[in-house]
């Protein structure tokens, strides 16, 4: 299936529509496509479909497959690989998850804060909360950047606006401080 995926109420709703059939109820909203197992082998192959259409959702969704071996055979390598076609394509997601992988210098990665800037950097403009979030704290902390509090303070607020919680303590901490 395309891999929008279903909020589990939706599900849950879709589920106990009397209206519809029970083959409407296992196809995908988006796509028509049959709903499989997730990490099954009619997952994988759909979604290498969708690969091979040049969706970046589905490269970021394979790629989080083979990062955490869920499906297919583990390998950072082709998960890396993946992560960078869809940030290459906008996929918000797959550009946070590198990320954190260059900060941390974790998957096969040499870490870079240089890196991580320029990945969080494309995501939080999206407005992913996440990566406005982490780099915030790279620009509180001027780890790889120079220090802003202005920008870090802007970003903070855009990510606690969205619920992220370690932005919300974090602008908690610097009201407190009257900063």
């Amino acid at each position: 299936c395309c891999g929008k995926g279903l909020h589990e109420k939706c599900a849950k709703d879709l589920m106990e529509n009397t209206s519809m059939t029970v083959e409407q109820k296992n196809t995908c909203i988006m796509c028509r496509a049959k709903l499989v197992a997730k990490g099954s082998k009619e997952d994988i192959e759909q979604l290498r479909n969708w690969v091979k259409k040049g969706k970046a959702w589905a490269m970021e969704m394979l790629a989080n497959k083979y990062r955490d071996g869920v499906g297919v055979k583990q390998s950072s390598k082709k998960a890396i690989d993946l992560y960078e076609m869809a940030a290459e394509r906008g996929e918000a997601t797959a550009q946070y998850n590198l990320g954190v992988y260059y900060y941390k210098g974790s998957h096969g990665l040499t870490q870079s804060s240089k890196k991580a800037i320029e990945y969080y950097t494309l995501s939080a403009e999206q407005g992913f909360a996440n990566a406005q979030s982490n780099l915030g704290a790279m620009y509180a902390t001027g780890d790889g950047i120079e220090t802003s509090y202005w920008k870090a303070r802007e970003l903070f607020t855009k990510a606690a606006a969205q619920g992220n919680e370690y932005a919300i303590d974090i602008l908690k901490q610097l009201d407190k401080g009257g900063l």
